[in-house]
């Protein structure tokens, strides 16, 4: 009995000090400056539409997309990428610049005849290239 009596006050005691934790008042991770109703809409940027590939800015970087992607359809039925950028059979070569053979290895090192799952969605590695300004200063060096 009094076990039972010491553990409903416990709980009781818990729920009253998240109640009242929820209560308190909350405080803008924004800063102290409310968000101003009517600010200027940011600038549109320019996608970068290049015939060619865009230099690397540094080793071992994927190549950038030299054009649009965000409207493409990437998930576990379709990939638009490889209507462009994979070889079909019979054909010499791809439409675009083609899928490197690495693309074709599996996590062993062994080169298969389809692309693997593990490279199928494109976009986590390969991104689109803008014209814009950096969101936060950088004094990066590119590698010559």
């Amino acid at each position: 009995m009094k076990t039972s009596v010491l553990f409903y006050s416990i709980l009781l005691s818990v729920l009253l000090g998240l109640s009242g934790a929820s209560l308190a008042e909350l405080k803008s991770l924004g800063g102290k400056d409310p968000i101003a109703a009517d600010a200027p809409a940011p600038k549109l940027v320019r996608f970068i539409n290049d015939k060619e590939n865009i230099p690397k800015t540094f080793e071992q970087q994927p190549p950038l997309a030299p054009h649009r992607n965000e409207k493409y359809t990437v998930n576990l039925s379709q990939n638009e990428c490889l209507d462009c950028h994979q070889k079909e059979k019979g054909e010499e070569e791809a439409k675009s610049v083609p899928m490197p053979e690495s693309h074709y290895a599996d996590a062993h090192g062994k080169i298969l005849d389809e692309m693997p799952g593990r490279r199928y969605f494109c976009n986590q590695c390969h991104v689109s290239q803008i014209e814009a300004e950096p969101l936060v200063g950088n004094n990066f060096q590119t590698v010559q």
